[in-house]
């Protein structure tokens, strides 16, 4: 067990440190990240991003016990305040950087291209802890009983943040920074490199375990 939510927090860590470096290459984040980031610039110095993370996540949270009655969103949602420490901690440590990094192309998207690899790393680290997934999976999960289509349940969500993450950065004229072609790119490949890296963290699982087997 103890190994297990060992493996889910690194997880965590590593999501946050890609999620934060996306946002900071200011190409384009996923929807519920660009979402997450344009309540945070229209609340300065009243709200970290940390913190919109974690709000963002808990009424989702509430939305899926209400549908659900679960109880095992509980454990989802005391992961969910982790995640919300490492974005915050990752967040001061981009800050703390050199603004001259992040000024050319040439380097804002080769590093986000490295997160998505990261973020995907890290998402695949936690689906493989076996414990209780984030509160957006589970929401995902009871959409897809109606639909019968697990895709479109996640293209129901992110449509939903999408359109309040366009909402909101154009409130704050910031849109192009969080809602861009890199956003596309990142709706459509996550999945799949979130999918390959579990095949592989499986394998060597897999591959450990054959010592002990008789």
């Amino acid at each position: 067990m103890t190994t297990r939510v060992l493996m889910h927090i690194t997880g965590f860590a590593i999501i946050a440190f890609g999620i934060v470096g996306i946002i900071v290459s200011k190409v384009g984040a996923t929807p519920i990240d660009a979402f997450n980031y344009f309540v945070y610039v229209l609340t300065p110095d009243v709200i970290t991003l940390g913190t919109v993370t974690v709000a963002t996540g808990l009424v989702v949270s509430l939305v899926v016990y209400l549908i659900d009655r679960n109880p095992s969103i509980l454990v989802s949602i005391a992961f969910l305040f982790v995640i919300g420490i490492f974005i915050d901690v990752w967040k001061v440590a981009y800050d703390g950087l050199p603004a001259t990094w992040f000024v050319s192309l040439w380097v804002r998207i080769p590093w986000a291209l490295a997160c998505l690899v990261i973020v995907s790393f890290g998402a695949a680290l936690t689906l493989s802890s076996g414990l209780p997934p984030s509160p957006f999976e589970c929401l995902m999960l009871i959409i897809d009983r109606k639909v019968k289509n697990l895709q479109r349940s996640k293209m129901m969500i992110e449509g939903t943040f999408f359109m309040l993450a366009i909402l909101l950065g154009l409130i704050s004229q910031r849109l192009f920074e969080q809602v861009n072609v890199y956003t596309l790119v990142l709706v459509l490949t996550i999945g799949r490199m979130i999918a390959y890296f579990v095949r592989r963290i499986e394998h060597v699982q897999e591959k450990r375990l054959k010592p002990y087997e008789t």
